[in-house]
């Protein structure tokens, strides 16, 4: 799968000035992760191979460093730099409604808003329910909102914000890249169960063949998806797991968790561990019958 940002070796190798067999080596070392492969012969590079690169040129630059000491310290400048734009984006979430009223009051709205979409669905939910909810006119709605499509994407970015929040906040500190996964999905699930009912709405809205409805999903899809897709990268480039394409696995996973917060709702056959327990299994040893699997 190729991108518009995609671009072969030769193109790679120009922009670096790093020659096409010190790149082939740096992914055989593990220090850089592989390309997106289109065929036996044809293999694509992105925008994170180009920063990759020019990381590892900046580090060696006049010194002298073993190659698993620059991995070492470019995994750890990637850590922190992610772990710093979610700080801000927290920060900056916080200060925009301490001193802001108006603010405080839309989100009093918005989370009342994901309550009643939650229970009665988007087109059965009224205008008035959500006022009532959140103690306001339904005059005042309208200071805040134009109609309910235009809260209903706001509630989504609400949901995907409170579901990638936490599982951010629970990684935090944690460096193993494969516990950070399994913390992750963990989290995410857990999120995910509550909100799944909002996320189950907007794509249903794909139906009526809106424009707004499918730029909202590929955008809340896309934000789920990106930091799932940095961790598997990460794990890949550890050996952790095989040669995979990130983007492809991360909505699997996603899909996973999904389907099991669907099963959940049916009935009360399985436990959250339970669910948890078999996606661990299921997505260790797959459908292989072997020695490796445990019992």
């Amino acid at each position: 799968m190729t991108n518009k940002n995609s671009m072969r070796i030769g193109e790679l190798a120009r922009l670096t000035g790093i020659p096409r067999t010190s790149i082939h080596f740096y992914i055989r070392q593990g220090l850089l992760h592989p390309p997106v492969k289109t065929s036996r012969t044809m293999a694509y590079y992105d925008e994170s191979h180009l920063k990759r690169l020019r990381a590892i040129k900046a580090i060696k630059k006049n010194m002298r460093l073993p190659l698993i000491y620059i991995k070492d310290q470019i995994e750890k400048v990637e850590q922190q730099e992610e772990l710093s734009a979610e700080t801000d984006r927290q920060i900056a979430a916080s200060e925009k409604y301490e001193n802001d009223p108006k603010g405080k009051r839309k989100q009093i709205i918005i989370k009342a808003a994901i309550t009643i979409f939650s229970q009665k669905g988007y087109h059965r939910t009224k205008i008035q329910d959500i006022s009532k909810a959140a103690g306001i006119s339904t005059g005042t709605f309208y200071l805040y909102f134009e109609n309910k499509r235009e809260l209903f994407t706001e509630v989504a970015d609400e949901v995907i914000k409170a579901i990638m929040g936490e599982g951010a906040d629970a990684i935090r500190q944690e460096r193993d890249i494969a516990q950070r996964m399994r913390i992750r999905g963990q989290v995410f699930f857990n999120n995910y169960s509550k909100y799944n009912e909002i996320l189950y709405q907007l794509r249903a809205e794909i139906s009526s063949g809106e424009e707004w409805a499918q730029e909202k999903v590929k955008k809340v899809y896309q934000n789920l998806t990106e930091p799932v897709i940095r961790d598997i990268q990460k794990c890949i480039r550890q050996g952790l797991y095989r040669e995979l394409d990130p983007d492809l696995l991360a909505y699997i996973l996603t899909g996973q968790v999904e389907i099991m917060a669907l099963r959940m709702k049916i009935d009360s056959k399985y436990t959250l561990e339970e669910i948890r327990d078999f996606l661990r299994d299921f997505n260790r040893y797959g459908l292989n019958i072997g020695s490796n699997i445990p019992g």
